[in-house]
């Protein structure tokens, strides 16, 4: 991983994905989103090339290509960790992480790795109303941007510099993004409008890029992407259909890979809530099909 300074003490390390650095004092150091575990020891001994240690962990939010690392810098180091505070609820426990990946078995939750590296204690909470935490010795700013998941949090570093986690993708990673992922449509949309004016000098997206001034071309360059996608998943409703063949012809229109059943559970979280926003707002009708859910295209079969 290579370490770049952005501005004043804050750094990013350039890997797989972006992974944020503060520089609390000459030894020291908070990590901002330390990645999926395949990464931590890459990123374990980058740090410890730069001669820091790492004191505490801000996740912007719990998706485990972001909070999965946490636990192994809290195990060997003591590292303090931060979530905000839905995020923070999730994690709390098995049963939480189940209630939220709603289509995932419980003995799944149990048993996959990936899963139960996110479940653990949080020290920090980043609780609603807060616009400011103090963390580990220095005042880090908080932009609360749900959508992309429930709670999602930008963290602003004391030298003005924007974590801003996956609010927003880059160019690059937005043209092959297929389906890019939201928890909540309409939140998501609104929080891509805020970044438009959020007044910060450099903002670090973890995929994957770093820029400096205003990132307001940037985030209307994620809203029309969204709204293409929505446009190319409506048209795809030509019948009554139940969710079951609705997320297979999005599968099979955009060549979305699968191959694995768990692949298969992760695409229908990716593709429902795309579903739900097109029926809340009348795009497609929510109908059912002998008892089973199913949508149909707006209007369809009325006189």
């Amino acid at each position: 991983m290579h370490l770049t300074n952005v501005k004043g003490k804050t750094w990013v390390l350039d890997g797989p994905q972006l992974i944020g650095l503060y520089q609390v004092n000459d030894t020291e150091c908070v990590i901002l989103d330390p990645g999926s575990g395949k990464l931590q020891e890459a990123l374990d001994q980058a740090i410890r090339d730069a001669g820091w240690t790492p004191v505490g962990v801000i996740c912007t939010h719990m998706h485990y290509d972001h909070h999965e690392g946490t636990k192994y810098f809290r195990e060997k180091y003591g590292a303090l960790s931060c979530l905000p505070q839905l995020e923070a609820d999730i994690v709390r426990s098995e049963q939480s992480l189940k209630n939220h990946l709603f289509n995932f078995t419980m003995g799944l939750i149990r048993t996959y790795p990936r899963l139960q590296a996110l479940v653990g204690p949080v020290d920090r909470v980043v609780e609603f109303g807060e616009t400011e935490i103090d963390f580990c010795g220095a005042t880090f700013g908080i932009v609360r941007t749900p959508g992309h998941s429930p709670d999602h949090i930008c963290v602003i570093t004391p030298d003005n510099v924007c974590f801003a986690g996956d609010t927003l993708m880059t160019e690059d990673v937005l043209e092959t993004a297929m389906v890019p992922f939201v928890f909540d449509m309409v939140d998501d949309l609104a929080s891509k409008e805020r970044m438009k004016t959020l007044p910060c000098d450099a903002f670090i997206f973890c995929h994957k890029g770093l820029i400096y001034g205003s990132a307001a071309d940037l985030a209307q360059k994620n809203i029309d992407r969204i709204h293409q996608q929505l446009k190319a998943i409506t048209v795809l409703v030509t019948r009554p259909m139940t969710y079951s063949d609705f997320y297979a012809a999005v599968v099979t229109a955009m060549e979305l890979p699968v191959g694995h059943p768990i692949r298969a559970q992760h695409l229908e979280r990716y593709i429902r809530p795309y579903l739900e926003y097109l029926v809340d707002t009348g795009a497609i009708e929510l109908i059912d099909i002998n008892g089973a859910p199913a949508v149909q295209p707006a209007g369809y079969g009325h006189e």
